[in-house]
């Protein structure tokens, strides 16, 4: 049986992907900002994850870096990529500290990391350090429609609101906010675009799973006792909201990247 972190590393992956057309409008809109330099580019991924942004670019014959500080991430990536390693390269490491030399790879990726840092300037200064003149810096999020899944989410903090656990809510956008700010203070012009809208099915038993193995970020700081508590709470309330657990809800979901890039 797998440990902890690696069965959450598994249920991230299967539960965070996306789908493959998805993936593939995704890698493609990628592709297209690091093409026409005139050598191989090489991607490096800040916080890889499980890959579901690296493998279809690896896929594409992309020379790839993927960095990431959780050894089970990197465990179920390389699992998962085996059949394509003479592509990729993995690096155990924080983002606040590449260790790359200056102007070493054609792009930078980082999807879903800012707000995961608080010092996220020390990441954002190691990005641009490590990027070659005329590299670029790829941003990338989601933004979900609001939901079952939101209504559970927002359940689930009320919940612990109730125990006296504040769940603070909305810092990935802020963060996305600061780093564009923070790039335009460099003389840089990020250019933010939506790259593909979508719509995927999901239980309120997999929305719960998500929850209960803190798959996002806005669940880590909360105690473990009150997470289980309002967990077992929520799983009843969910029961009384939907009825059946596993009948599919739609869930109306859009792709952002932000490209920034060197002079």
């Amino acid at each position: 049986m797998p440990g902890a972190p690696t069965r959450v590393a598994y249920a991230y992956d299967r539960l965070r992907a996306y789908p493959p057309e998805v993936a593939g409008r995704i890698a493609t809109a990628m592709g297209h900002a690091v093409a026409g330099r005139g050598e191989e580019p090489v991607l490096l991924e800040l916080g890889v994850g499980t890959g579901r942004i690296a493998l279809p670019l690896i896929a594409r014959g992309y020379r790839y870096i993927a960095l990431d500080l959780d050894p089970a991430m990197l465990e179920v990536f390389q699992r998962k990529a085996a059949g394509v390693m003479r592509k990729v390269r993995f690096l155990l490491a924080d983002a606040r500290e590449i260790p790359l030399p200056e102007a070493s790879v054609h792009a930078v990726i980082a999807v879903h990391l800012w707000h995961l840092l608080p010092d996220w300037q020390r990441a954002l200064a190691e990005a641009l350090r490590v990027l070659k003149p005329g590299g670029v810096l790829l941003e990338g999020w989601d933004q979900l429609a609001s939901g079952p899944e939101c209504r559970l989410q927002e359940r689930w903090r009320e919940l612990l609101a109730e125990e006296g656990v504040l769940v603070e809510r909305g810092l990935h956008r802020r963060r996305l906010s600061e780093v564009g700010e923070a790039l335009r203070r460099l003389g840089l012009r990020p250019r933010t675009r939506e790259v593909v809208a979508w719509r995927e099915e999901r239980t309120p038993r997999e929305a719960l799973e998500a929850l209960s193995e803190r798959l996002y970020s806005f669940t880590k700081g909360v105690p473990e006792e009150a997470h289980r508590r309002a967990m077992g709470r929520l799983g009843a309330w969910a029961e009384r909201e939907f009825g059946d657990l596993d009948r599919p809800f739609p869930v109306e979901k859009r792709f952002f990247l932000r490209s920034t890039r060197l002079s």
